[in-house]
C-alpha cells in the first residue's frame, strides 16, 4: 500500500490509549496516525532514515501508532506504515500467512526507499510487526534495505501463547482449523516451519543492527520469548530496568512514553535520553 495521495483527508486526531485508538479506528478504517505517509517528507541529515512501522495481528496502523507516529514525526523523522497481511479493507489486518505478509512489506519499503531517495530505512515492528520482517531480512535479501530493527513485544523466539498455542497444536485437527481461521498465529508459534525456516542459518544477520523491546508485564508474549540471543549487534531492552514502575502490559505497550522514549533512544542512539520514570498501572 503506498502513501495515499488523500493523506491530509484521512488523518485521525492523536490517541494516549489503546483503547480509543482501536473504537475509532472501527469507526474510521481509512485514517491515519497523524505525521505517517505524509506527501514529499524527505529525511534529514539529522534522520537520514525513514521509519517504517509495522502493525501487529488484528489491529491496523492507525490503532496501533496514533501515539508513535505524530512525535517521531515531531522527532523530524520520516515516517511510513501499512496494513498488510489481509484483509483488504475494513478495520482489522495481519492475519494471513507471515511470508506473504513479509513480501508485502518488503514491496513496501521498496516504494518508501524510492519516494523519499534513500538507501536504507529502519524498521519498527510491534508483536506481529517484529516477527515479520525476519522472513524478508533472512530469506528475501532484505539486509541491503533494513538499518536498525527495533522489535517490540514481539514474540522474536516464536509465540507460545503461555502453552496454549502448543496445547492447539495437540488437539487433533486443531493446527488446521486455526490456520483457516488465523495462519499469522501458526507461522509464529514456536517452532513452526516458518520459524525453522527463518533461523536456519541464524535468526540474526551481521548487516543489521537488532533491538528487543519488551515488558516483564505482558500477558500476551513470554518475556523469554522477546528477546534475541546477545551479540555485537544486538541489543535487548527490558522496560522495567529502566524503570520499574512502569507495569505496561502487551496491548499498553504502543502508548507509553516511557517505552516510546526507549525506542526513540535505539533509533537515535547519539541523543539518547534518560526516560522520564513515573508509575504506571497495568491495563
Amino acid at each position: 500500500m503506498a502513501p495515499n495521495a488523500r493523506a491530509d483527508n484521512l488523518y485521525g486526531p492523536p490517541q494516549s490509549d489503546w483503547k480509543s485508538a482501536v473504537a475509532y479506528s472501527i469507526q474510521h478504517p481509512e485514517a491515519l496516525p497523524i505525521g505517517m505517509n505524509v506527501p514529499g517528507c524527505r529525511p534529514t541529515t539529522e534522520h537520514p532514515r525513514p521509519v517504517v512501522l509495522l502493525n501487529g495481528a488484528f489491529l491496523n496502523k492507525y490503532a496501533t501508532w496514533s501515539m508513535y507516529a505524530p512525535q517521531l514525526a515531531a522527532a523530524g523523522y520520516c515516517v511510513f506504515g501499512l496494513d498488510y497481511g489481509g484483509p483488504t479493507s475494513g478495520p482489522f489486518h495481519q492475519v494471513g500467512d507471515l511470508r506473504t505478509s513479509a513480501r508485502e512489506v518488503g514491496a513496501f519499503i521498496e516504494h518508501v526507499a524510492s519516494r523519499t531517495g534513500s538507501d536504507e530505512v529502519d524498521v519498527v515492528g510491534y508483536s506481529e510487526g517484529g516477527l515479520v520482517p525476519f522472513h524478508y531480512l533472512n530469506e528475501l535479501g532484505g539486509t541491503r534495505r533494513v538499518n536498525t530493527f527495533i522489535a517490540l513485544a514481539s514474540p522474536v523466539q516464536g509465540m507460545s501463547g503461555y502453552g496454549f498455542l502448543e496445547w492447539i497444536a495437540h488437539i487433533p485437527g486443531g493446527t488446521g482449523a486455526l490456520e483457516t481461521i488465523l495462519p499469522a498465529a501458526v507461522d509464529g508459534t514456536k517452532n513452526s516451519e516458518y520459524m525453522r525456516a527463518i533461523r536456519r542459518d541464524g535468526l540474526t544477520l551481521p548487516d543489521v543492527r537488532y533491538v528487543t523491546v519488551s515488558s516483564r508485564h505482558d500477558l500476551v508474549v513470554d518475556p523469554a520469548e522477546a528477546t534475541l540471543t546477545p551479540g555485537p549487534n544486538v541489543t535487548n531492552t527490558v522496560i522495567q530496568d529502566a524503570c520499574p514502575e512502569d507495569h505496561v502490559f502487551h496491548g499498553s505497550v504502543i502508548y507509553d512514553d516511557i517505552t516510546l522514549r526507549l525506542v526513540q533512544n535505539e533509533l537515535h542512539p547519539s541523543s539518547a535520553q534518560a526516560p522520564h520514570c513515573h508509575p504506571v498501572a497495568p491495563g
